[in-house]
């Protein structure tokens, strides 16, 4: 069956991830498919704080807010909610108040969780981007408002490299041994057109590999997995967009292989499964099912392991 398929082999990272160790992601929905597979995992995990971003501008927006207080969070109104232009419809609230204390929150806690972890993943989604004609800035999300408020773009790999480079040397003062794991999502934004997708992810593509030169950077293949390794549509769910189980399984194996030695992700398999035993609801023999999952828990924690174990 193998001689269907394309071989690719990510490289096994210098940098090697064990449990307890902080694992930021922010990007594309891809990225929080990856971030669900760590926490099932028992890894000490925050994914996109301010809900799902997809272009690169924005989640560097995001994140140099971490390092400014003073910039905009550009709250509107609309259908008696209140949003943010900076984030997706996650956040949002009865009163601007309510936003703002939100965003001030999310911020801070970012900002301490990222002091101290050992990576951040970044996943870019698209190059196009939505700029509100009202003060002619980027959107991260457009909230169903009417086309004619916005002009759409396509970002240049420069730009792009630019906005993350500054990005990049905010987080290295904050954090000097931290690493950063760009990758590009495999989703393809279809509502774009099938050649203007192909366009952005060429642009992201390049942004990703110029930026995988800094200090600390790296590139993981995630698009490359998912497209040209599997490229059959059996590998994505009936949208012919989002990749299935199946494939967000592939990537996750190889991520595995990346970045954990082999004690790592035996310890991953054995935590999965008890989760898998806690999503179980027994019918019967409720307290025994409880217990073993207790004794399972306890057993695993004798490894020494920081776990951090779902509710």
């Amino acid at each position: 069956m193998d001689q269907f398929f394309l071989k690719l082999s990510p490289s096994k990272s210098a940098l090697t991830l064990t449990h307890g160790d902080a694992i930021g992601l922010i990007g594309s929905c891809f990225s929080d498919e990856i971030a669900k597979k760590l926490k099932n995992a028992g890894h000490l995990v925050q994914s996109n704080p301010w809900g799902t971003l997809f272009h690169p501008t924005a989640m560097a927006y995001q994140l140099l807010d971490c390092f400014n207080n003073d910039l905009d969070q550009r709250i509107f109104e609309r259908n008696g909610l209140y949003y943010s232009w900076n984030t997706s419809t996650l956040i949002h609230g009865t009163t601007k108040e309510s936003v703002q204390q939100q965003l001030l929150a999310l911020k801070q806690a970012f900002h301490s969780f990222i002091k101290n972890s050992k990576i951040l993943i970044v996943t870019f989604g698209s190059a196009w981007g939505y700029e509100l004609k009202e003060d002619q800035q980027l959107v991260a999300n457009c909230h169903k408002m009417p086309s004619q408020l916005f002009d759409k773009f396509l970002s240049s790999p420069y730009e792009l490299v630019q906005d993350w480079v500054l990005v990049l040397e905010k987080l290295q003062e904050l954090n000097p041994t931290i690493n950063v794991v760009f990758t590009v999502s495999p989703v393809r934004h279809i509502k774009d057109g099938i050649v203007e997708n192909n366009l952005s992810k060429a642009r992201l593509i390049e942004a990703v590999h110029q930026l995988s030169y800094e200090p600390n950077c790296a590139y993981f293949p995630s698009y490359e997995l998912v497209i040209d390794v599997l490229r059959d549509y059996r590998f994505f769910k009936e949208d012919r967009v989002h990749p299935s189980a199946e494939a967000i399984n592939f990537v996750w194996n190889h991520f595995e292989k990346t970045f954990f030695d082999d004690t790592t992700i035996a310890l991953n398999r054995s935590v999965e499964k008890v989760n898998q035993m806690k999503l179980h609801k027994a019918t019967q023999n409720i307290e025994q099912h409880l217990a073993l999952i207790k004794n399972k828990e306890a057993e695993l924690s004798q490894t020494n392991a920081n776990i951090v174990w779902m509710e």
